[in-house]
């Protein structure tokens, strides 16, 4: 490893230690780097900085976060909470239940899981609360199942792993929904097993809605849920692309704030404002994690890292590579927020993954899900504090209550790590790709 490689490395973690924003703790280290190398031109920089933004697909990433945000906006988490309770509610512990549900149908809008915790969260919590379950119970099961954001198609993780590795957005997003679902199911069976072995458990309650009410609820969802059909469909159908998409659903989600008579011009300018403060910081750190990757491409991590993962290949085969990659985005994923993780591994790690023979699709899905746990464990996990403001509930307690679901996220981890065809089994029956 060379000195100016070291010296970036090094630099980069005392930054974000120090307390730095991730933008500085990405670009001042290449500052120093271009001191270092003072025959490098200096618009290097400058040219790498827009490496990223290009990018046609990456268009799409404001596209899904402004549908999730004008969907919120409209009224429709309401819908989607009240169909999930006439769905699932009549279990013990309904209401919980009808949270990991509603997250999942929220999630195939929004692709984020900081809008499912933020604004679907308080429909979740407020109405747990009014039927007598604890707070910080309501607040631990909003801050887990709002993982299914970046997992059930659209995902903004997607998107950006998609554009950075340069491997099909679509053929991810069709990836996701199985284990989205798997995931989702594995949270509501956690719920079963304690509504049944803990003595808080059997003390909560169940929803029971009538016949009429059920029927009602999926009629006042159904124009909601086409969101989701729209998306996929148009793509499938090869008549969008996944940017064409996004553009679609957005004019879609304007309609129905239209029809539910909720969109006002205020409400769709406030909409846009918050898309937009979405997306700045996001972007501008792009252009920054983009010199950083390409400063460490440029001293050879790359080229170090695949040389010793095809050597651990040819000794163990692929499995210790792959527990390898689970372990080190689980820990980045503890201190480093989802997208600033997906911008520093994926340029470095998937050059690596194809060239040993893992399928990149089913690596994306992965890391998608293996990064997005950190979004609820400590010590910087976003939605714990997202929630804990939300609800007015203790950061310690909220982190007490979600980490109980890790156990459940980390078996279905395991489950499309080891067994590829549960992500790619969708992309290869309904678009024809071809695994690597």
């Amino acid at each position: 490893m060379s000195l100016s490689m070291m010296v970036v490395i090094i630099l980069f973690f005392v930054f974000l230690f120090l307390g730095f924003p991730v933008l500085f703790s990405l670009g001042l280290p290449c500052i120093f780097w271009l001191f270092m190398n003072p025959r490098m031109p200096d618009t290097i920089i400058a040219q790498n900085m827009m490496s990223y933004m290009t990018s046609f697909t990456l268009i799409c990433l404001p596209g899904f976060l402004f549908v999730g945000r004008l969907m919120n906006s409209c009224g429709v988490t309401d819908r989607l909470f009240k169909l999930s309770i006439a769905t699932v509610g009549r279990f013990r512990g309904g209401m919980a239940h009808a949270n990991a549900f509603c997250s999942a149908l929220f999630a195939s809008m929004s692709g984020s899981a900081i809008a499912d915790a933020g604004g679907l969260g308080l429909v979740e919590m407020r109405m747990m609360k009014r039927a007598g379950y604890k707070l910080e119970f309501a607040a631990g099961i909003t801050a887990a199942s709002s993982v299914l954001g970046p997992i059930i198609p659209p995902s903004a993780a997607m998107v950006l792993i998609g554009t950075v590795a340069e491997i099909s957005v679509a053929s991810m997003f069709f990836g996701g929904f199985v284990p989205g679902v798997i995931l989702c199911s594995a949270l509501m069976v956690q719920i079963a097993i304690r509504s049944v072995v803990t003595k808080e458990g059997r003390s909560w309650p169940s929803t029971k809605v009538p016949l009429r009410g059920v029927i009602k609820s999926v009629l006042e969802s159904i124009p909601a849920l086409m969101t989701f059909v729209i998306i996929m469909g148009s793509i499938w159908a090869g008549i969008c692309t996944p940017t064409e998409a996004a553009v679609v659903a957005a004019l879609y989600s304007i309609f129905l704030g239209v029809v539910y008579k909720k969109l006002t011009i205020k409400l769709l300018w406030q909409t846009l404002k918050q898309t937009t403060a979405a997306c700045g910081p996001l972007l501008i750190i792009m252009t920054s994690a983009s010199v950083f990757t390409w400063v460490l491409m440029r001293e050879g991590l790359p080229q170090m890292i695949t040389a010793w993962m095809q050597n651990v290949a040819a000794l163990n085969g692929n499995t210790i590579v792959l527990l390898s990659c689970l372990v080190i985005f689980l820990i980045i994923g503890c201190f480093i927020d989802s997208t600033c993780a997906v911008l520093l591994c994926a340029p470095i790690v998937f050059p690596v993954i194809k060239s040993i023979g893992i399928d990149p699709v089913q690596f994306g899905v992965v890391m998608t899900l293996a990064l997005i746990i950190g979004v609820i464990t400590p010590p910087f996990g976003i939605c714990l504090f997202v929630v804990s403001g939300v609800a007015k509930v203790p950061v310690k307690d909220v982190t007490k209550e979600a980490v109980k679901y890790l156990p459940a996220m980390i078996i279905v981890l395991l489950l499309i790590t080891f067994f590829p065809d549960i992500v790619l089994f969708l992309p290869k029956t309904l678009l024809g790709y071809v695994p690597r």
